[in-house]
């Protein structure tokens, strides 16, 4: 196939998952409404510390048949993707924009700041493309967003991770990653749940902690 035709399929794979975006929760996510952070299971399980360079990730992206998107291929070369030096787990679990209690789309910088008020933790870099190895089961039409520090690419651009499965395989993309960014409230994100939970029993009812 040639790059035109290769180019023209991986623009309707994308076209695909942002209509996929309007579909109902996968099964594995439940209400977070109903508990606190602690109450949340963990989703997956990453090990990180398992590649410690970025040609050994590559590697195993291409061994697993990853197609990585031009900026998601930029930024695990950029000096600010780092790899753990010892092997730790990192706890995942997945929420969507409205789980976190906002009524409609809000700023990329309003979600991080709300799950960082209920004790989730931002992924480091390193996850995204752990997961992308570790989830080769993703259902068709699932998108989801790692919850990061945003990594500039040589132009300056913030770029944050995802992981997604538009029918034509797993996919490891870059997207824009500003603070201002606005999401839409149907997208889910995933996050780091920490073993021990700083801020016990706040409840996930909404934008603001209530008093008792």
């Amino acid at each position: 196939m040639s790059k035109l035709l290769l180019a023209v399929a991986f623009a309707a794979t994308l076209a695909s998952i942002a209509e996929a975006q309007q579909v109902p929760r996968a099964a594995y996510s439940r209400p977070v409404l109903e508990g606190t952070v602690a109450d949340l299971p963990v989703w997956k399980r990453i090990t990180r510390g398992s590649y410690k360079s970025v040609n050994a990730l590559r590697a195993a992206l291409d061994a697993a048949r990853v197609r990585i998107g031009d900026s998601a291929d930029e930024i695990l070369g950029r000096p600010a993707f780092l790899f753990s030096k010892i092997m730790v787990d990192a706890d995942l679990v997945v929420v969507s924009v409205a789980e976190l209690g906002f009524d409609d789309s809000t700023s990329l910088a309003d979600i991080h700041r709300r799950a960082g008020e209920l004790g989730l933790e931002l992924c480091p870099a390193e996850v995204a493309p752990l997961l992308r190895l570790h989830y080769a089961n993703q259902p068709t039409g699932e998108f989801l967003n790692v919850a990061m520090r945003p990594i500039p690419t040589y132009g300056g651009e913030l770029i944050a991770l995802s992981v997604a499965n538009g029918g034509t395989g797993p996919l490891l993309l870059g997207g824009e990653g500003r603070p201002d960014l606005m999401i839409n409230g149907r997208a889910r994100f995933v996050f780091v749940r920490p073993a021990r939970i700083a801020l016990p029993n706040l409840p996930l009812n909404g934008g603001r902690a209530i008093s008792e």
